[in-house]
């Protein structure tokens, strides 16, 4: 009778997940109308000339030089596996065994290049004896170290999960189009090599972040560099998207790893796979996949620390940890999870744990002990970051610099409190909860199914609703069913992770470091429920992730850049097609004087496809253009500032400027007759018919009389 009532119950509850899912799906669907339902359009941008030509060379030496770093971080990270003793730790899956040690040598590389920029190194000599080195080292590893490989076997599902991870190397390929990686992820990796360290960046206030992942894109553009400028440019975007392949290697090794069946790991893989905003990421030359990667890491080392106390997981705590705050500085978030978890760990002391040879001997550690070795990981992981933030904090007095100024002041030409916390307002819109504090209660539904590129109160990327298709099955296994320690810390990581992103910055790229590690939890919880509620779910999750792989191919069809990586596109069409203002940076690159600076005004930020010197403000693009203004009684004084700051050129977004309602030159708090007669200098000055060199209804380019 039990048995009868609780497959009863079972088949209810699938018939409730098939309803909610695919109420979740219709609604997804419903609000894709600017990618999905103009599929049948976009598809045609693939088209529109030949396909394959000359330049095709560029692309393939450029993705032959990822490849060469690729084999460079499996080299140092074997190494260092062999160091700590944790080679063998991995025998149970070897596909964790490759990933694990290919992340351990990219972390181990993001610090030698860092510490090379300080004596500035960057150099190509440099670049190659590295890779060098590397080879043989590797060459030796082959030769002596025993390693158990995986097997690679085709099945269909790998060949879906591989649909978003080939799109994205294709994309990776063509001239970066995104908005921060014009502005810093390869602006200045670029500028860091052409003075040949890391020395701040003069304008690019982004020069003073961590800036751990761009040490690749360094490495890489000073090989690719070798053959020339554009295939330096798709070696860092190859070497960006490296860690797409990588994040999904280690999601499906720990799923299999904690006994998950083979179809139901490769369906949590095919989750974070078919995210479009993943695939925008390693697509575009963003950091937050990297950061993604080293988070997954680090969480899997501590379960294992968890239940295996010994040093080699600590420190590998720390590699992975310190990885990500290099990273980026909201790692911060994850230390305070993981110094939570200790505690809890030391808390349970009193349970047994394995001795560190992997005998069956039992000890029971100190709760002392547990916290003192838990919290020098947290310690070690800093001091391996530490690089990064002591260059900022010695140049800036604030090691956060440029955040939190308010808290912690700094001090650097270009930046001051008020943008700073001005900065942090902006970030704040992000999620609606600025306006609507109802926000933060929905926000799982929300960020699901009405999350939306672009748009900052829609979180600014897409997710997608199978994480909220199993996010209530995961609740329930948690509650009702004994999942492994592995799963309940996962969710416990991630749901601090969680709360402080969504009362922090609630934009989608800032919340990927927590997807892995859900698709995991979720696919765990999956394979426990069984019955007939367990097809059910894989089914839905599968539904899910092909309506995100319909908006990444949408995404894909957008940008169109198969003809740019294949050769038959040049790069300069390729740049016309996506960014409305790059014929006028082809204008200045072709004919401006070689000694010309040119003020960007609202220019996106993008300091990297213009070839000359620029004066350009960080991230609020018009700020000494409405200072200027204000301190201005004529178009003649305005003229005379410009000078003051070195420009020869002036290229503007203007299409917004003018309007009384919409422009940021406005000043709410003065009468509108004087903010009329302000907007009317910076018309004359912007718009300065007898010096313009180039307009058009958006842009505007003059030279400064």
């Amino acid at each position: 009778m039990r048995s009868e009532t609780k497959q009863s119950n079972n088949n209810l509850a699938a018939i409730a997940l098939a309803v909610f899912a695919a109420a979740l799906i219709v609604a997804f669907l419903d609000l894709r109308g600017s990618d999905i339902g103009q599929l049948p359009q976009l598809i045609g941008n693939l088209g529109g000339g030949s396909l394959i030509g000359n330049s095709i060379v560029f692309s393939l030496y450029g993705f032959a030089v990822s490849i060469l770093i690729l084999y460079s971080w499996f080299s140092a990270g074997v190494v260092i596996s062999q160091f700590l003793g944790l080679t063998s730790e991995f025998e149970r899956s070897p596909t964790l065994v490759l990933a694990c040690s290919i992340a351990i040598g990219a972390a181990a590389w993001s610090v030698i290049w860092c510490i090379l920029g300080f004596f500035g190194f960057y150099l190509p000599s440099v670049a190659i004896i590295c890779v060098v080195a590397a080879i043989f080292n590797g060459s030796y590893i082959w030769l002596v170290v025993p390693m158990k490989l995986p097997k690679f076997s085709f099945q269909l599902s790998a060949g879906v999960v591989a649909i978003p991870v080939i799109l994205a190397l294709a994309s990776a390929l063509a001239p970066p189009i995104a908005k921060d990686t014009l502005l810093y992820h390869f602006s200045v990796p670029k500028a860091f090599v052409s003075q040949h360290g890391n020395a701040f960046v003069q304008g690019n206030i982004a020069s003073y972040l961590s800036l751990g992942a761009e040490m690749q894109v360094v490495w890489a553009r000073l090989l690719g560099g070798l053959y020339n400028e554009r295939a330096a440019e798709v070696a860092g975007g190859a070497v960006m998207w490296l860690f797409f392949p990588l994040l999904l290697t280690v999601v499906y090794g720990w799923a299999r790893e904690i006994g998950i069946s083979r179809a139901t790991s490769l369906i949590a893989t095919l989750t974070v796979a078919a995210v479009p905003t993943a695939y925008h990421v390693a697509s575009s030359g963003y950091i937050d996949l990297s950061l993604a990667l080293y988070v997954t890491l680090a969480t899997y080392s501590l379960t294992r620390w968890w239940k295996e106390q010994t040093w080699g997981w600590a420190i590998l705590i720390a590699i992975f940890l310190g990885a990500a705050l290099s990273v980026k500085l909201t790692a911060v978030f994850v230390i305070a999870a993981f110094a939570l978890i200790v505690l809890l760990r030391a808390r349970a002391a009193k349970n047994p744990v394995a001795t560190a040879n992997g005998s069956d001997d039992r000890v029971a550690l100190s709760p002392g002990r547990i916290v003192l070795t838990g919290f020098a990981a947290l310690l070690l992981a800093g001091a391996i970051a530490s690089p990064w933030y002591i260059r900022t904090w010695v140049a800036t007095d604030s090691p956060v610099f440029p955040f939190y100024m308010s808290i912690w002041p700094g001090k650097a030409a270009g930046w001051d409190v008020e943008r700073s916390n001005l900065f942090q307002a902006m970030n704040s819109q992000y999620g609606g909860a600025d306006v609507n504090k109802i926000n933060y209660l929905i926000a799982p539904v929300r960020v699901s199914v009405a999350a939306q590129p672009e748009k900052a109160s829609n979180y600014d990327g897409v997710l997608g609703p199978a994480f909220l298709i199993g996010l209530p099955l995961l609740i329930f296994a948690l509650w009702k069913l004994e999942l492994g320690v592995e799963v309940k810390i996962i969710a416990g990581v991630a749901g601090v992770m969680y709360l402080f992103w969504l009362f922090s910055s609630a934009q989608l790229r800032y919340l990927l470091p927590i997807v892995p590690m859900l698709g995991i939890a979720i696919a765990a919880a999956v394979e426990k429920i069984g019955g007939r509620l367990k097809g059910i779910a894989q089914f839905s999750l599968v539904a899910a992730s092909v309506c995100g792989l319909l908006t990444t191919f949408a995404w894909f069809c957008q940008k169109a850049p198969l003809r740019v990586v294949l050769g038959g596109e040049t790069r300069d069409e390729y740049l016309a097609r996506n960014l409305d203002y790059y014929p006028f940076y082809q204008e200045i690159n072709a004919n401006a004087p070689a000694d010309a600076k040119v003020w960007l005004i609202n220019m996106r930020r993008d300091t990297y496809t213009i070839e000359r010197p620029v004066v350009s403000d960080y991230l609020f693009e018009d700020w000494t253009l409405r200072k200027m203004l204000w301190e201005s009684r004529s178009v003649g004084d305005l003229r005379t500032m410009a000078k003051s700051l070195g420009a020869s050129h002036v290229l503007a977004r203007h299409d917004f400027l003018f309007e009384y309602d919409r422009s940021t030159l406005v000043d709410d708090k003065r009468p509108r007759a004087e903010n009329e007669a302000k907007l009317k200098i910076a018309r004359d000055f912007i718009l300065d018919k007898a010096n313009t060199i180039r307009a058009d209804e958006k842009f505007s380019l003059i030279k400064v009389n």
